[in-house]
């Protein structure tokens, strides 16, 4: 793992794992001799860790710079995201099931007060947020739910938290009486904070603080079922490296005004930056009704997918399909920035109407003695293979590569190279399918 991300995982960690010092060093002495004390202090810790890692999803969603630089990416940071989120709801799951362990079998009814709606209201509040936040994770991971659906639904996240809310304020007066630990209101209070200011930021005042760039569609050049998309600076042009992406909104009567995000195809820094946009049926299925002069807004730039590198070896670009597109944009760099190492890009598609920038490509590699370029149709050789790789660009394990494509191509082609003995350090991807 890379140290920004051993760092960023660090922060996170540490941070969840306050209550539990709290808990020990500030509550009441804890001698866990019994089965009823070990289990009343494992639900605590469940429900104070849980809930903390609950209010940090809020702040990773903010997509803001320093986070992002914390963990190598913004792709980096939404897997930290869904997997701090997905532990937090595995955790408050066991809350009520490891407090009402100690009640049985002397006292169902004690225990039914714990897990079943009553005139209690923290535990009423308690269930609604775990029911809740069950409900959004469960579709989170195994609905295929359009983009604008999907980021919707997660807007409900910030009404199940506040339940949550209710619940931690509550505890103590209601089904709960066990004493927790001095300064508890005050630990609530704080987690209340975090969570509460990063969803209200994200849905209320990101738009009015960060400003976005302002572009318009220059041109818009279709060819099947890919749309190249030509933006032009209305005001000051947004700075960005070459394999980096944006979220866009487009202004159009005809589309909705949720920012999706596309890599750029430009190269480093060029006012005009052209985006390439495949049509798959959800969202990206109207972009037909866009029209040159249409004012889309720019936010970002995110990622550091790039070639710049600290180790100046040779590369290996690897592309799949869509995956091209921040390639295109490096390619265009490499007309500019003078190196010595080489850089072999292997560019896969079904068939040969796929390509995308394929003269530009060719282009270059005949005014570029260090880049070579490898067009591969699937439907004529099969899948790109390793060996292949190997056989035109030498030892594998001396090289850095760069990976950009659907997630079954990513895969195959990292596990590939990890069995081909190449360190995992040296592989370089945009791991987070944005929907």
């Amino acid at each position: 793992m890379r140290l920004h991300r051993v760092i960023g995982w660090g922060i996170l960690l540490l941070l969840s794992f306050i209550p539990i010092f709290l808990l020990f060093h500030f509550g009441p002495a804890k001698e866990l001799t019994s089965f009823a004390e070990t289990t009343q202090a494992l639900g605590q810790i469940a429900a104070l860790v849980g809930v903390t890692m609950f209010a940090l999803t809020f702040i990773l969603s903010m997509r803001l710079r320093f986070i992002e630089d914390l963990f190598g990416g913004l792709d980096k940071v939404y897997i930290a995201h869904g997997i701090l989120g997905g532990t937090a709801l595995v955790l408050l799951l066991f809350h009520p099931v490891l407090l009402v362990l100690k009640f049985i079998p002397a006292d169902f009814n004690t225990a039914a007060a714990y897990l079943l709606p009553s005139s209690h209201w923290s535990v009423n509040f308690g269930i609604i947020a775990l029911v809740g936040l069950a409900f959004l994770v469960g579709i989170t991971l195994y609905s295929k739910m359009k983009y604008n659906t999907w980021k919707s639904s997660h807007e409900f996240l910030g009404l199940v938290f506040i339940f949550a809310v209710l619940h931690i304020f509550l505890v103590r007066g209601s089904a709960s009486r066990d004493y927790i630990f001095n300064g508890y209101y005050a630990f609530a209070t704080v987690v209340s904070i975090i969570g509460l200011g990063g969803f209200s930021y994200s849905l209320f005042l990101k738009n009015r603080i960060m400003k976005e760039a302002i572009y318009k569609i220059d041109s818009i050049k279709k060819k099947n079922e890919m749309y190249d998309i030509r933006l032009i600076p209305e005001g000051k042009p947004l700075k960005y490296t070459s394999g980096q992406f944006i979220f866009v909104r487009f202004y159009n009567e005809n589309l909705s005004r949720e920012a999706h995000p596309f890599s750029i195809a430009s190269k480093s820094n060029d006012p005009n930056i052209i985006i390439m946009v495949k049509n798959l049926g959800d969202f990206t299925s109207g972009l037909h009704h866009l029209k040159a002069g249409d004012k889309v807004a720019i936010e970002g730039p995110h990622g550091r997918f790039n070639m710049t590198s600290k180790n100046k070896i040779d590369q290996v670009w690897l592309a799949g399909g869509i995956g091209i597109t921040p390639f295109l944009g490096m390619a265009e760099d490499l007309k500019e920035k003078k190196r010595l190492h080489k850089i072999d890009l292997y560019y896969s598609v079904r068939n040969d109407d796929e390509f995308i920038g394929f003269n530009s490509l060719q282009s270059l590699e005949k005014t570029d003695t260090n880049f070579r370029f490898f067009p591969w149709t699937t439907n004529k050789r099969g899948r790109l293979d390793i060996k292949e790789i190997e056989k035109n660009s030498g030892n594998l394990k001396t090289k850095e590569f760069f990976i950009c494509g659907p997630g079954g191509f990513k895969n195959a082609m990292k596990e590939a190279l990890i069995g081909a003995g190449v360190s995992e350090d040296r592989i370089y991807e945009e791991e987070f399918t944005f929907r």
